[in-house]
């Protein structure tokens, strides 16, 4: 057995069940799988601005598929959040057909070749913004999870206010957020 003061739950769609096993409540991780598809274009010079620029990251409004430049073929996605339990996740062949057929009715670049195709696990809490500490009764386990689909992009920061957090130190200067608005207390 391992004696700790301080537990961080960074376990991403497993964090509510890595949770419970230490007997900490759980914070209502809903994991959403997503579907990423590389499509051939069979003429890759469309994927250029006339400038001879890549063209841009594309979402559409109500985010019902996204896709962008990566080179000579297009990264698609459906904007798939189908509810599914923490594991390998893969990618259902039809949403990989209805993120080809999406792209295609709004760029008719003919798509119709996927060179490859795979799922993963996007976790998000009821407001879908990340929980950064530790229930007030559980001090020393601390949450860091829920980061969507915005892991990547937000992991510095959010990892740098995670550190304090769990030091018991002021937030970084550069990182003008409240903890609390991250907290798990905000679930309650």
């Amino acid at each position: 057995m391992l004696h700790t003061a301080d537990v961080v739950d960074a376990a991403g769609a497993w964090a509510d069940l890595i949770a419970r096993l230490a007997g900490v409540p759980a914070l209502g991780l809903r994991p959403l799988r997503r579907t990423i598809v590389v499509a051939r274009v069979p003429d890759p010079t469309r994927l250029h601005t006339p400038s001879g620029g890549a063209l841009p990251m594309v979402i559409e409004a109500r985010e019902s598929c996204y896709f962008k430049a990566e080179g000579n073929n297009l990264l698609l996605s459906p904007g798939d959040e189908i509810p599914a339990e923490p594991g390998d996740v893969r990618p259902d062949p039809l949403d990989v057909a209805l993120a080809l057929e999406r792209v295609e009715a709004v760029t008719g670049l003919g798509l119709r070749s996927v060179q490859s195709s795979w799922a993963g696990l996007r976790s998000f809490v009821a407001d879908r913004a990340p929980v950064v500490g530790a229930w007030p009764q559980h001090p020393g386990f601390h949450f860091f999870a829920g980061q969507g689909g915005s892991g990547i992009e937000s992991a510095p920061a959010l990892a740098a206010l995670g550190a304090a957090i769990v030091i018991g130190g002021s937030p970084p200067p550069d990182i003008p957020l409240n903890p609390a608005t991250l907290a798990p207390a905000r679930l309650a």
